[in-house]
């Protein structure tokens, strides 16, 4: 199900105490509506959109109509779904036009690194390395020397395992046998950690990597690009604040929840 950028427009009055005349309940009801689709969920049916809000179906039939008129939504050719339209993109566009996309994301990541005390990053592929194209941290000492620019092994670490877990087989597969013949995959434990890590991708939506010699846990996923390319963020940090539990329970998946919300701003926003 996908995640609404704001709160709910129930719990907007609930909080606003006594009925605020200010407040237009239809408009907020409106974009409500608007923030069901994401990058997941692209085309939605008019059933699914008041399961998601809660709102009677008469009402979402309504306000749909209105959105469509209006060039916010628009009808799925030969389906019985609705999907944004060009108005909405537009908008979306427009909120980050002259923004650079790292500054929009930097919040979202530092949110996460200030949660937990840890470290949070955002990389891309270049040979054999993932090098840092932001990284925020929290209340913690733990790898304060890695920056912007650092260059992550790509075969041993969390945010390269995403990396291989997310691109397409035949990249993976050329990549993996390359490495193989150079013996760059000579730990057999570690190789072993890895498949395990790759093979639950699909189903988990990260990876999890541990290094007990360190004492540090890690999660990592990938965030696909237009023309295949990926960009990788990773929360990593000692196992005493993310202990393994943690890490597949709630730290992954909530990794694995802002990749799609990072999607359209990396998309939409600036070359990086």
């Amino acid at each position: 199900m996908s995640r609404r950028a704001g709160p709910k427009v129930e719990e907007i009055e609930k909080n606003s105490g006594d009925p605020d005349r200010q407040f237009v309940t239809a408009l907020a009801r409106g974009l409500e509506i608007l923030q069901c689709f994401d990058a997941e969920e692209r085309m939605l049916g008019t059933t699914e959109i008041a399961q998601k809000t809660g709102l009677a179906q008469p009402t979402v039939w309504r306000l749909c109509y209105t959105l469509q008129k209006t060039g916010f939504l628009t009808p799925v050719p030969g389906k019985d779904k609705l999907q944004l339209g060009t108005a909405a993109i537009a908008l979306g566009a427009a909120a980050l036009a002259g923004q650079d996309a790292l500054e929009v994301v930097r919040p979202m990541l530092q949110t996460i690194a200030d949660r937990y005390q840890v470290a949070v990053a955002l990389g891309r592929r270049e040979g054999e390395s993932i090098v840092y194209l932001l990284r925020c941290q929290g209340n913690s000492p733990l790898l304060m020397n890695l920056r912007v620019g650092s260059r992550i092994p790509l075969f041993h670490s969390a945010i390269g395992w995403a990396y291989l877990a997310s691109c397409k087989p035949e990249v993976r597969n050329q990549l993996l046998a390359d490495a193989r013949a150079d013996g760059k995959l000579a730990d057999a434990a570690e190789v072993k950690a890895m498949e395990l890590a790759l093979a639950g991708y699909p189903e988990r939506g990260f990876v999890y990597h541990e290094r007990p010699k360190y004492q540090i846990n890690t999660v990592a996923t990938g965030i696909k690009l237009p023309d295949g390319e990926r960009l990788l963020v990773s929360c990593g940090g000692p196992t005493s604040l993310l202990p393994t539990p943690l890490m597949f329970e709630e730290v992954g998946p909530l990794l694995s929840q802002l990749t799609r919300e990072l999607h359209p701003v990396l998309v939409l926003g600036k070359d990086l």
